[in-house]
């Protein structure tokens, strides 16, 4: 089973910065080549999830919203390991759930990379679905 102290000696090894946030959640960040990310850690009894909330802000006008939630379902059927999903508020989430039983290091070191990598990868795209006509300047 995975525990808190795990997590914090992953996140060191691997050289991300991070804070402390309760008794089982973690907040860091990245700065891929389109954005900088903010994420959190948060660690259950049977999982852990690595999610950026919000990912994209929630469009205003619902032909947004259409083409961005199919967006959303296409790359859901096409990634591996992540997931998109809308929280309450209908911003987009990217996030990475795994179960803690028997996770090792090298699992926990594949879920952040697929995380900071699909949010490199598809952040422009889905702002700009989510926002109309955004130029690469405004998402960074």
């Amino acid at each position: 089973m995975l525990t808190d102290k795990q997590v914090e000696e992953f996140l060191e090894r691997d050289g991300w910065p991070y804070e402390r946030v309760d008794h089982n959640t973690w907040r860091s960040g990245f700065r891929g080549d389109k954005n900088s990310f903010r994420f959190y850690i948060r660690l259950s009894e049977h999982w852990i999830f690595y999610t950026i909330v919000p990912f994209v802000v929630a469009p205003k006008r619902p032909e947004q919203e259409v083409r961005l939630y199919r967006r959303l379902l296409e790359l859901n059927r096409d990634i591996n390991m992540a997931k998109f999903a809308i929280d309450d508020d209908h911003d987009v989430v990217l996030t990475v759930e795994l179960p803690v039983e028997n996770l090792v290091y090298s699992e926990f070191k594949d879920a952040l990379d697929a995380l900071s990598f699909y949010a490199d990868k598809h952040y422009v795209e889905l702002l700009n679905l989510a926002h109309g006509e955004a130029t690469d300047e405004l998402a960074n």
